[in-house]
């Protein structure tokens, strides 16, 4: 996976509006993205709007849990913001967008990390297994 795909992931996370109590939308995407390779996953829905997003690589013990969470809190004012919050935007090489710290950027690092494990076979014995979780 190239720098400007794994990038691409986290733009498009930060543009699924994910405010608390709507990530179906996020689990949606990363079961497709997961499926595009090749790694299969399983949606929890509690509602429809919610839902949690399992997925594993791997056979086994141990098993390593990595686990993130699918929600952004509120924008807030948005003209307090001096860029879209739900564009990724590269100013002076600092990413801004809600959620680029908390935590879609650790979820894309999560799921970019856990694609490359299985796209290049690095799993000798044991388990891997994703948690995307939605807030409470």
């Amino acid at each position: 996976m190239t720098d400007t795909e794994e990038l691409k992931i986290l733009s498009d996370l930060v543009a699924i509006k994910s405010v608390n109590d709507n990530e179906i939308l996020v689990a949606k995407y990363l079961q497709k993205l997961l499926g595009e390779h090749g790694i299969s996953s399983r949606l929890l829905e509690y509602s429809t709007t919610r839902a949690d997003l399992f997925a594993e690589i791997g056979t086994g013990h141990p098993i390593l849990a990595i686990c993130g969470h699918m929600d952004v809190v509120s924008p807030g004012e948005l003209d307090q913001w001096h860029t879209d919050p739900f564009k990724l935007t590269n100013k002076d090489g600092k990413l801004y967008g809600r959620g680029a710290t908390d935590m879609k950027s650790g979820l894309a690092a999560l799921v970019i990390a856990m694609i490359n494990i299985h796209e290049h076979h690095l799993i000798k014995h044991g388990s891997i297994r994703l948690l995307a979780t939605f807030g409470w």
